[in-house]
């Protein structure tokens, strides 16, 4: 391969791997671009000039990479210009839908609209009674803000899959009126699918595998496939793709029996299959995966028919580099990661151990059973390899993840994909969307029986784990291509009467040499964090957690936590499932007990959710309200107790209640010895009163009520003196926490104030001489994850 095509493709891959980390102030325009390529070729001509030729090349090779990043950073560039651009106000608009995100409980859909003079993406919330359906054009007043997320350590950041998206604003809609339905093809035959199959049990489950559309996958079948591992045979990818393309081979080839001889041409199965596989992207709307896996299939294509032969490897980054020239910014998306990662995990695992390395009786396997065999040999290669991947991405594994993809991967691709396209071209003729929703019901049924064996892992323990596949894998490679005595080879003769290994097969050097050292090298890497991670471990730790308008605070040490409040729910979910318990769940951490400030749902909502979690966690309330819990303990005034040395006492309120609003919020004093920290729920300035003027000198102060004028007033503050404050409020909250009174006040008192609308997560860590404040978000963060609008709040 010409050197200078592969410099190419790795300078494209490293520009656009540099926007998963980069600032925005660090991102190059074209305008730099432009000047740094100008100063580079004419300091290279100056060079040739004076016959400096490695000299010319390294100039040379600069401008190819700052061409890269400014390539790639431009797409970054002008999103994030759009999106700075946007007021938060209420604009009557023509929307174009473009994505249906979810239709069932809630409507979400991305629509193409008009913002300042320019054409741009929105993120809806769909709040008309009309359902809104692709290619219609609808007008409604839009109440338009700028993008925000929620921004947890180690999290889901939707602000990134926002941008990957190309939306540039957020947007809320009550009511709307259809202005036109020009339907596409396509559009015409998903209506007419989901015509068909309403009565279906398994529609969104039909829809999603026919047409890439997951708005109305129900959220229990969803569960069931991502628990078991399987859930990639949802998304029309790779496995799809190239199922589509060989149902097009097969088809072309049964045609060429009925050509005349001199018409048979080799390459005339491959254009029908590439043809019918490109079909099937079109049918999927050219989701995300579709379009990586038939980017990729058409590129090798192309490639094979041009005769040039490139490495499994070279192919590899050719093929990464090609779909990074489409889209930049596709490294945002963890599928992107998935995809890549199962690829070269594949490729890794049949250059170093492929089934021809294994032997029946000394003679390779029959065709008759090479093809089962090959499926084993494909899923084991995965589990060894792709776990690690899968750990670190999702904090989790499914044990019987092996054996649903054993039995899940050929059902899909033999019988359920093959009917449900059939039904889609022939308008559901001869029952075939029944027949494929029996089939999706049988097929799920089976998986479910692999389901409950998912397993929460944290990211230390994924961390060892890697580091423990990767030695696994180092003992296999020494144990196939290391060097044998004669007795040794005389044991394997013996223990190995029918099954045995090629051991004649050799390996280059340099081969078994990436081998080790990469295997070593990730052992090592991994092994290197955890112990950095333990070094740096505080003696206690205060989390506020990012839930939004609401209140989610942990008090954790040694592995274990008390948390204090659990942020709101609503219809279909809560706080505590997206951002509570996946974080206890990546750290590792065990809840010893619950507390509620009082019963306000932006304070108590994921209440039953972390207690079904956490069963033998105690409630701690100052209510009677029932949760459903098996401990219960009452938060009154004047009660103390101790956990891992931190000292808890309870300042207010001073009775039970029936139900406990704002002034009955349970008002806790942390003390460690050394610093103390004062939790204040949503209680209000009389409360404050009652308890202020014996508190003293605190560290850190959760302000109360999210910021309201309701609440930290000038007594409170004037006794306490707080070094740190923390507001946990909602961006564009309707009620405009924090008030400027407030955070007015905070000033005088010079208290640095912290908001998780923000800053995202914000950590404060407890040392025994000193503690210090982390935040998610910070002005080295990343360009997608900054604040979007700060100069219009």
């Amino acid at each position: 391969m010409p050197l200078s095509l592969f410099t190419l493709a790795i300078s494209l891959i490293c520009a656009s791997l540099s926007l998963m980390f980069l600032p925005d102030f660090m991102l190059i325009g074209w305008k730099q671009t432009l000047l740094c390529n100008l100063i580079f070729s004419l300091t290279a001509l100056f060079f040739y000039w004076f016959k400096k030729r490695w000299l010319v090349r390294c100039f040379i090779m600069l401008n190819v990479i700052v061409l890269a990043l400014g390539y790639t950073h431009t797409f970054a560039l002008n999103l994030l210009q759009q999106a700075d651009e946007i007021l938060p106000e209420k604009q009557n608009l023509v929307l174009q839908i473009e994505g249906l995100l979810h239709q069932q409980e809630y409507q979400t859909v991305i629509a193409r609209t008009i913002l300042n003079k320019k054409e741009q993406r929105i993120f809806l919330n769909w709040k008309a009674e009309a359902k809104p359906f692709l290619g219609e054009k609808w007008q409604g007043d839009v109440s338009v803000r700028p993008l925000s997320a929620r921004l947890n350590l180690g999290g889901f950041d939707r602000q990134q899959w926002y941008f990957y998206q190309g939306v540039t604003a957020n947007g809320s809609l009550k009511s709307a009126v259809k202005i036109s339905d020009d339907f596409s093809w396509r559009e015409k035959k998903l209506w007419r699918a989901l015509k068909q199959t309403e009565t279906l049990s398994l529609q969104g489950l039909l829809i999603a595998l026919a047409f890439g559309e997951r708005a109305w996958l129900d959220q229990s079948i969803w569960q069931i496939y991502r628990q078991t591992n399987t859930g990639h045979l949802i998304a029309i990818s790779g496995l799809h793709i190239g199922l589509a393309m060989g149902m097009g081979v097969l088809l072309a080839r049964a045609a060429q029996f009925f050509f005349p001889t001199n018409d048979i041409q080799p390459v005339f199965p491959l254009w029908c299959g590439a043809f019918f596989a490109l079909f099937y992207a079109y049918l999927s709307g050219f989701s995300i995966p579709t379009f990586r896996a038939i980017s990729a299939l058409l590129f090798v294509l192309m490639i094979q028919l041009q005769r040039h032969y490139y490495s499994a490897f070279r192919l590899f980054i050719l093929i990464i580099a090609f779909l990074l020239l489409c889209d930049p910014l596709m490294p945002l998306l963890t599928s992107f990661w998935l995809s890549i990662g199962a690829v070269f995990c594949l490729i890794i695992w049949y250059r170093y151990i492929p089934l021809s390395l294994f032997q029946w009786k000394y003679q390779p396997f029959s065709p008759k059973v090479r093809w089962i065999l090959g499926l084993f040999h494909l899923q084991f290669g995965l589990l060894l390899l792709f776990t690690p991947l899968q750990l670190l991405l999702f904090n989790g594994i499914s044990l019987s993840g092996f054996f649903a993809n054993l039995v899940a991967v050929p059902l899909y691709s033999f019988f359920l994909v093959p009917v449900i396209l059939f039904a889609v071209l022939s308008d559901g003729a001869l029952y075939s969307w029944q027949l494929a929703n029996h089939l999706a019901e049988g097929i799920t049924q089976i998986i479910t029986l692999f389901q409950g064996r998912w397993f929460s892992i944290s990211l230390n323990l994924s961390l060892i784990l890697t580091a423990l596949f990767s030695l696994f894998f180092l003992l296999l490679i020494l144990g196939i291509y290391g060097e044998k005595t004669a007795s040794q080879e005389d044991w394997k003769i013996k223990a190995t009467k029918y099954f045995t290994l090629d051991t004649n097969r050799s390996l280059p050097m340099i081969w078994k040499k990436q081998a080790v050292w990469g295997a070593v090298g990730i052992a090592v890497l991994s092994l290197l964090i955890v112990i950095i991670r333990q070094y740096q471990k505080p003696i206690w730790q205060l989390d506020t957690l990012d839930v939004g308008q609401g209140l989610a605070t942990l008090i954790v040490k040694n592995g274990r936590a008390i948390l204090y409040d659990t942020g709101a729910a609503w219809q279909g979910g809560s706080m505590a499932e997206l951002e509570i318990l996946p974080y206890l769940q990546r750290e590792g951490i065990k809840l010893d007990k619950l507390i509620l400030s009082h019963d306000d749902n932006d304070h108590s909502g994921g209440t039953k959710a972390i207690l079904k979690s956490y069963p033998n966690a105690e409630l701690t309330t100052s209510s009677e309200k029932s949760y459903g819990e098996t401990h219960r303990d009452f938060c009154i005034a004047g009660k103390e107790w101790e956990w891992q040395g931190i000292h808890f006492h309870i300042l207010s309120p001073k009775k039970v209640v029936a139900r406990a609003d704002n002034p009955s919020s349970c008002v806790i004093l942390l003390e460690d010895g050394k610093h103390r920290v004062l939790l204040t729920g949503d209680a209000e300035t009389k409360n404050e009163l009652i308890f202020a003027r014996t508190l003293g000198k605190i560290d850190v102060l959760q302000i109360g009520h999210h910021g309201s004028k309701t609440s930290t007033s000038e007594v409170l503050l004037s006794h306490t003196k707080p070094d740190l404050a923390i507001i946990s409020s909602g961006r564009w909250n309707p009620w405009h926490f924090p008030h400027s009174s407030v955070i007015k006040r905070l000033k005088q008192h010079q208290s640095a104030v912290e908001n998780t609308a923000v800053s995202g997560q914000i950590r404060v860590s407890f040392y025994p001489d000193k503690w210090k404040v982390s935040r998610q978000r910070t002005a080295f963060s990343p360009w997608y994850a900054r604040p979007i609008g700060l100069s219009t709040e």
